[in-house]
């Protein structure tokens, strides 16, 4: 299962987190690392990319 992240007020699923250090400044490097993974989005959180998905709709039901 894959963690939820929310950026700017949307949700987005967390496909994988990658370093700077992997990516080493080769950004077309990275849209291609985004592509492969099938993911709409590359975030910056700290010194880590996040590969993430954006979340349209959330099927859920309340717990009581």
């Amino acid at each position: 299962m894959h963690r939820i992240v929310e950026f700017n007020g949307k949700m987005y699923v967390l496909v994988r987190t990658i370093k700077f250090s992997q990516v080493n400044g080769n950004m077309e490097g990275l849209k291609a690392w985004r592509d492969a993974l099938h993911c709409d989005h590359v975030l910056k959180e700290g010194s880590t990319y996040l590969m993430v998905r954006y979340v349209d709709d959330i099927e859920y039901e309340y717990v009581n």
